[in-house]
């Protein structure tokens, strides 16, 4: 089914449970698209044309209500983010790499996918790029074992950044963002990812590694979650960074 048709036959699906925008970085070489998208968790009695025959039976195969809820996340995020209007979202096919890494087959963009508790979030980006993206469940529950893997440094940082839990849960989707950039994810040593810098503003915490240097995480720290972005520091400028974490903000009001 066309995007557009599918728009026109479940408005109310998409105002309800998906956002999406468009946002153009400015570097200092040149300028970058990405399309992002969130959603929330519909209901198992809603619409599924944006999957194929083969996504149909996959996702009525999964035996958990879990899982299923995990594969239709990131399906309907990542078709989203990657649908244009003229684009057959069922004819959209996001597959996975040798290192499991999600690809959308016949495209040369790029694309990453995170999905927590009942959210989902998916960017289509430039080839040029290389970016990740995650989203996490601030959980009191998580904390010992995001203590375990944070630094005497790290710890360091957390003046001025809110609440522990928020801090531990932001480090770890910084973490877990650059992970997918670099395709590892961690199968790595989790110290590969140390966190050199943390600085909040207005918008959100913009955060720097200690061992990639290259690149920046940008944060929004929600009620409940911690949504980060991580790409190159050279595919923006100051003043994008700022639009792109006040486009993000926008992005994430109504979850």
């Amino acid at each position: 089914m066309l995007y557009t048709t599918f728009a026109r036959q479940h408005g109310q699906f998409l105002s309800k449970y998906v956002q999406k925008a468009d946002f153009q970085l400015e570097g200092a070489e040149d300028r970058y698209g990405l399309n992002i998208s969130v959603v929330t968790l519909p209901p198992e009695d809603g619409p599924l044309d944006y999957l194929s025959k083969a996504e149909k039976d996959q996702y009525y195969s999964f035996k958990y209500p879990r899982r299923r809820n995990s594969y239709i996340l990131g399906k309907l995020a990542a078709k989203m983010a990657v649908a244009g209007e003229h684009d057959d979202l069922a004819g959209i096919q996001v597959d996975h790499g040798i290192l499991c890494q999600p690809i959308v087959a016949g495209r040369t963009r790029g694309i990453t996918i995170t999905h927590c508790d009942d959210l989902g979030a998916a960017i289509d980006y430039d080839p040029r790029l290389l970016l990740g993206v995650d989203m996490e469940l601030v959980d009191e529950k998580a904390m010992d074992a995001l203590r375990r893997i944070t630094s005497k440094e790290e710890e360091g940082l957390i003046h001025g950044l809110g609440p522990e839990p928020a801090f531990l849960t932001l480090l770890w989707t910084a973490k877990e963002a650059m992970s997918k950039v670099i395709q590892t994810g961690f199968t790595v040593p989790t110290e590969l990812f140390e966190i050199k810098s943390c600085v909040r503003g207005e918008q959100g915490v913009i955060s720097q590694f200690t061992n990639f240097p290259q690149f920046k995480a940008l944060s929004i720290l929600r009620e409940k979650y911690v949504f980060t972005v991580v790409l190159p520091g050279k595919a923006m400028t100051e003043m994008s960074e700022i639009r792109l974490l006040n486009g993000l903000r926008q992005l994430l009001l109504p979850i």
